[in-house]
């Protein structure tokens, strides 16, 4: 209420001959001061600049914006604590005297997320990223675009941060480095300092080549509290995916993996993580598939652990009983599940008889006790009891195993 009483007029004016692409963005620039001035816009500042080169007729706006960002602090700090607040500057290019106008403007205005693409700002750009992510206790997210990093510095300085931070969640650097840097080792250097901190990395477009080296594979067999890794358009190979299919049997934090675009990456490759996600070799294997991680896979269409189109993910135990209905609902076409069952351990059969209706049940929401989605029902699904009645029109051929049961 003190905000909007306040007496305050946009006092910058536009250059008498101005094309469409400035005036929209010093309209931007304009919408966006007025709405920290006024205490609008939910915490979120956003400005878009289009790639337009900077022209000292911005100067006066910039002034205005930089201005009511240092006032800003003051409605940020009166956000509820899970509202969050992000603070954006896409394809707008910043020099010396823009960056230090934000700088001095930021440095007690604290977001909760910072985005910076396509800037144009260079290595003194990235040393006044990196400086507001050390000096913001409440940052939880930290995203460069198309900032290119080139010094070992800055990256062992931001490792630093990471290591030290008290919030920090989430680091997406996407497109930052060129082929003569060493990519992997960032990224090793990065998952060590976020170890125990960070829920999400996105290093994609980064020229990231592993070589021999299996330490992505390796950390996600530890099954760390990372929870998305986005590694697109890189330079892995057959041997990442493999490692990293691997991985995933013993990883169950992980919801979200995309090394999609690696064009290295054959079929062999992508049959690994297919199989990690869901391996229909038998009811044990299928069970024991991994249930968490959606896995962005070309041509996939099966979409058992998450939706494809959404990237939401499914609940575990829902996706469970899905991969194993999914087996049983594919033999019962060919009145195959007797004879399968052999390799099924026959203290399992009776429950497997009384949970088939359970189990054909996996896309209602009762299924997700812990809130996710449960997975939509597969049209080529067979009703329950079809499965049940080629059991019992079978049963001499599985009545032995009973008998073994109801002996012991």
């Amino acid at each position: 209420m003190l905000l909007k009483s306040q007496k305050w007029e946009y006092s910058a004016t536009y250059p008498a001959e101005v094309g469409y692409p400035e005036r929209n963005f010093l309209d931007q620039i304009k919408r966006e001061t007025c709405n920290m001035r006024y205490g609008k816009g939910d915490g979120e500042v956003d400005v878009y600049g289009g790639g337009l080169d900077y022209d000292a007729a911005f100067l006066p706006h910039w002034v205005e914006f930089a201005d009511a960002l240092a006032e800003h602090q003051h409605a940020l700090k009166c956000l509820p604590k899970e509202a969050g607040s992000k603070f954006s500057l896409w394809s707008v290019e910043l020099p010396l005297k823009i960056r230090n106008l934000l700088a001095n403007a930021l440095e007690s205005t604290h977001f909760t997320s910072l985005h910076l693409g396509s800037n144009n700002f260079g290595r003194d750009g990235i040393k006044v990223a990196l400086n507001y992510f050390e000096n913001n206790p409440q940052l939880e997210k930290f995203r460069l675009y198309n900032n290119p990093i080139n010094h070992e510095d800055d990256i062992n300085q931001l490792c630093e941060i990471i290591k030290v931070h008290p919030a920090i969640k989430e680091i997406e650097l996407d497109d930052c480095f060129d082929e003569e840097i060493d990519g992997d080792k960032i990224l090793r250097s990065i998952m060590t300092a976020g170890e125990n901190k960070l829920k999400s990395i996105d290093l994609c477009s980064n020229e990231i080549a592993t070589g021999e080296s299996t330490f992505i594979a390796d950390f996600l067999a530890t099954n760390p509290i990372l929870k998305k890794l986005v590694l697109e358009n890189n330079q892995l190979d057959d041997k990442d995916a493999k490692s990293i299919a691997e991985a995933l049997k013993h990883n169950t934090n992980l919801r979200f993996l995309d090394i999609a675009e690696n064009v290295d990456i054959t079929n062999s490759g992508w049959d690994a993580l297919r199989k990690a996600e869901f391996d229909s070799t038998s009811l044990n294997s299928a069970a024991d598939s991994n249930h968490t991680c959606h896995i962005v896979i070309p041509t996939h269409q099966e979409g058992m652990n998450g939706d494809s189109e959404t990237d939401d993910n499914f609940g575990q135990a829902a996706v469970r009983q899905k991969k194993i209905y999914h087996i049983l609902s594919s033999r019962n076409r060919e009145c195959s599940n007797v004879q399968d069952l052999d390799d099924v351990p026959t203290e399992f059969l009776p429950d497997l008889l009384r949970s088939i209706q359970k189990y054909s049940e996996y896309h209602l929401g009762e299924n997700t006790p812990d809130g996710e989605m449960a997975p939509p029902r597969d049209d080529k699904d067979v009703d329950a009891l079809s499965v049940v009645f080629e059991l019992m029109r079978f049963w001499d051929k599985s009545f032995g195993l009973y008998e073994s049961l109801s002996s012991g």
